[in-house]
């Protein structure tokens, strides 16, 4: 491979749309995920609808997040109607199990510690060529802000 192919930058659309891009298979699956949560929302009880969020479906597994324990204890009780509209109105037959658990408020969030996390010099430097690439100065700073957090 040439060093003009190596570093040669992508618009994401291209990414998003190459099946052969990890980065695509994320995308898919995520765009699928909020299709079937508002698929979901219309089915079941309205006032439940802007309490919980699909986060995802593995094999067997629905996970549904909530923002309060209260809320997780109000949706384990409609488990049985959720994995009904799963089974029987959105055809997801292989869906036993609902897993119901509580998103982290920001302000739990910011009582943690976080340790700085660095780049390894070829990663900041693709993510300056990256940026590089951008028209949108936004867009551009924030991947610019991101590449200078380097190793030292």
């Amino acid at each position: 491979m040439s060093s003009e192919n190596k570093h040669k930058t992508l618009p994401i659309s291209s990414l998003i749309n190459d099946e052969h891009c990890s980065f695509a298979a994320l995308y898919k699956k995520a765009n699928s995920i909020q299709e079937i949560d508002r698929s979901l929302k219309k089915l079941l009880d309205p006032s439940l609808n802007d309490k919980f969020e699909l986060a995802n479906i593995n094999a067997d597994t629905a996970v549904l997040l909530v923002s309060s324990s209260a809320w997780a204890t109000r949706l384990r009780y409609n488990i049985p109607v959720i994995l009904n509209v799963f089974n029987q109105q959105l055809n997801f037959t292989s869906i036993k199990t609902i897993r119901i658990k509580i998103k982290k408020s920001m302000s739990e969030n910011a009582t943690l510690i976080k340790k700085p996390i660095y780049l390894s010099n070829n990663a900041a430097q693709f993510l300056n060529d990256v940026a590089n690439s951008f028209s949108d100065p936004e867009l551009r700073n924030c991947f610019l802000n991101i590449s200078k957090n380097r190793l030292k």
